[in-house]
């Protein structure tokens, strides 16, 4: 699977330092530069407009410096990778302090450079699976109930179960009837809603026990009489999910 490109900008006031992080990042898959800045200020304006994921950063440049201007880059970008790029190693314990992903001392390396970008590629994958998690606890679904449209709270759906020629959509107290098809309630769902059945899916974050029951598994809830199913083919992938 190819990996996602990751969008990169260069904030150092050396001339010199910046053609050697492009030359060393043009030669790296997966990453593109989109925006330089001389100094602090600049940096600023660049994680605004670029929205970039990753920031490659000198500490001392003249006005506001490395480590002032990251401090307010992440607090309007929370999720920005920095990787602090010096000649002095003195900074260390406050760079850390503002979250930065490495430290790399100059001259700098272009494997040193590579090991750091892909530590903040892993940051990065963190910090954006954190802040969907946030957002799916109060994301909702449209979903179509004969001549009504529901708004229902991803969160709070047990289960989706196919009876016949209806879908239904389980949450703790309530049952909702559609027309739509698994599959098309499946492509609007966050990840941790798995098809454990043909005739299932379940939100993963809510199984409380999984027992036997014949050639089949039953999915429990708590709080919830509910149960699903899980077939026999998708129980061990469904016990890995649930503890990983």
């Amino acid at each position: 699977m190819k990996m996602e490109t990751l969008k990169v900008v260069i904030a150092d006031d050396d001339h010199p330092s910046r053609m050697i992080l492009k030359h060393f990042i043009d030669l790296f898959f997966d990453y593109r530069i989109v925006g330089e800045a001389e100094n602090g200020e600049e940096l600023v304006e660049l994680i605004l407009h670029k929205k970039p994921d990753i920031a490659l950063v000198d500490i001392n440049m003249p006005g506001l410096n490395g480590l002032e201007a990251v401090k307010i880059c992440k607090e309007k970008a929370p999720q920005l990778q920095v990787i602090f790029t010096t000649g002095f190693d003195e900074f260390a314990a406050e760079a850390f302090d503002v979250s930065a992903a490495d430290y790399v001392i100059k001259p700098i390396e272009r494997t040193r450079l590579f090991l750091a970008l892909e530590k903040s590629r892993k940051g990065f994958e963190v910090a954006k699976q954190s802040a969907m998690k946030s957002h799916n606890t109060y994301q909702k679904i449209a979903v179509k109930s004969y001549n009504t449209l529901l708004y229902l709270v991803v969160d709070e759906i047990l289960f989706i179960e196919k009876k016949a020629r209806k879908t239904v959509l389980h949450t703790t107290d309530h049952c909702y009837e559609t027309t739509e098809t698994l599959q098309e309630i499946e492509e609007t769902l966050p990840s941790y809603f798995y098809k454990t059945h043909r005739s299932f899916i379940v939100n993963l974050k809510k199984i409380a026990r999984i027992e036997a029951s014949g050639e089949t598994y039953l999915a429990y809830f708590t709080k919830c009489s509910k149960v699903a199913y899980i077939s026999k083919l998708k129980i061990y992938d469904v016990q890995s999910l649930l503890v990983n």
